[in-house]
């Protein structure tokens, strides 16, 4: 089989998954479209700042440039759809061998702890490898891997607030139904936002991009702990106990969000240090060599220089050149420092 035709197979299997993921999403929760139509609508309108903003802002904390807009969008589709709608079928698989194996008080309290783990961040994680596969120099390593396993669980997390708003609606008695979805994305958004699905898929996904990067580097072989075996499980496994804790009866909900916070960008910090350095590194090279100027390498590593020294363009057709000449250098030091 060709790596074109494989290539294309892992497309149509990514499309039809999200098209079942939103079809099981749209059988459970269209009843409450038909009764409870304002609400409905009020409880998706809610979830798009979040959505859009949260997009932006993943996809800027790339350094250097952001990432494939197409693939972002295709990782924040499968977050919200194929990840959503076959974890609502696996959590209630799960939470019904809980209660059958450990009694309803123990499922009461622990299942959505102990189930949610295992199933959410695998299908999450899914939508990273399946961009992985489809695309596969969109994610080259650990930084690309966490940035698209945020955008990831970000599609996941806005569309599980839409189904806790709604499903708050019948848990309230449906007395006052915009007023129960209100408080939903009040307390899910405002104060559990922060350290949510985006941040442990976020963590799970530098697993997979370690992985990526020592395969490409040549460090890993099946079977082997060699190369980024061990830190993408030590990811994986990380980003499934920050779930654990975070759908733990304890501690409180503010302590939860600042220790995956701050798990998600210690990680960030690391690996934005070690991209930039390897990114100096190719500039400094190429500028020993005569390919770059100084000046050149003083500024393209920041966007806002970047910006800047297109403004000072003296003509379009000069701006035009500049901005080539920007994209082909930022393309060789980026498959480099990746």
């Amino acid at each position: 089989m060709s790596a074109a035709w494989s290539i294309r197979t892992v497309r149509i299997t990514a499309l039809v998954l999200c098209v079942f993921g939103a079809a099981v999403l749209a059988w459970q929760f269209v009843r409450f479209l038909v009764v409870f139509p304002g609400p409905a609508l009020l409880a998706a309108a809610l979830e798009l700042p979040l959505l859009v903003g949260g997009f932006a802002l993943a996809r800027l904390l790339r350094p250097v440039h952001a990432p494939s807009l197409r693939w972002s969008a295709a990782a924040l589709t499968w977050g919200a759809t194929a990840a959503a709608g076959c974890a609502l079928l696996a959590n209630r698989g799960l939470i019904s061998l809980w209660a059958k194996g450990a009694g309803t008080r123990f499922a009461a309290t622990w299942s959505a702890a102990l189930s949610a783990p295992l199933n959410e961040e695998i299908l999450k994680l899914c939508g990273v490898v399946m961009v992985i596969l489809a695309a596969p120099l969109v994610i080259r390593g650990p930084l690309d891997g966490l940035i698209f396993g945020a955008i990831t669980g970000l599609g996941f997390q806005a569309i599980e607030n839409v189904t806790y708003g709604l499903n708050s609606i019948v848990l309230s008695g449906a007395t006052d139904p915009a007023r129960a979805v209100l408080n939903s994305a009040l307390l899910r958004v405002g104060t559990t936002g922060l350290g949510s699905h985006w941040t442990m898929t976020a963590v799970a996904g530098a697993g997979v991009g370690y992985l990526v990067q020592s395969i490409r580097a040549g460090s890993w072989r099946p079977g082997s702990w060699r190369g980024g075996a061990l830190p993408a499980l030590a990811c994986l496994a990380t980003g499934m106990a920050m779930h654990l804790l975070f759908d733990a009866p304890a501690p409180a909900i503010p302590i939860k969000v600042v220790v995956n916070l701050v798990l998600v960008g210690a990680l960030y910090l690391l690996l934005r240090s070690a991209y930039r350095s390897r990114a100096r590194d190719a500039l400094a090279a190429r500028e020993a060599a005569g390919l770059v100027t100084r000046a050149e390498s003083e500024y393209l590593l920041s966007r806002r220089h970047r910006r800047r020294r297109l403004r000072s363009a003296q003509s379009p057709a000069e701006r035009g050149v500049l901005r080539a000449r920007q994209h082909e250098l930022l393309t060789e030091v980026d498959s480099e420092a990746a």
